[in-house]
């Protein structure tokens, strides 16, 4: 593994694409800049964008874990994560 997918992935996350390279897999790729090539790359290797996400320069995609691999490898990409549920937290006074 090169140092840039350590940095870029982190361990258990890489470790459950690697086992599983062909599953469907959603996740948040941060790039340094989001632009139309963001896009275009993420596509090119077949994962889809269901969502753009600007205030972190990212795109929440979908599709096999192996092409999240490869799109690691992109000096582009800052960081790629699961795409997970956001909780919100209230409380019962508010």
């Amino acid at each position: 593994m090169s140092t840039s997918l350590s940095t870029k992935l982190s361990s258990d996350f890489r470790k459950a694409i690697e086992a599983n390279p062909q599953s469907a897999t959603a996740a948040i790729v941060r790039f340094d800049r989001l632009d139309e090539d963001c896009e275009l790359t993420v596509t090119d290797l077949g994962l889809t964008v269901s969502r753009r996400l600007r205030l972190v320069r990212g795109l929440a995609v979908q599709g096999q874990g192996g092409a999240l691999l490869k799109l690691a490898k992109s000096p582009r990409v800052v960081r790629i994560e699961p795409d997970q549920p956001v909780k919100t937290m209230h409380s019962e006074d508010a």
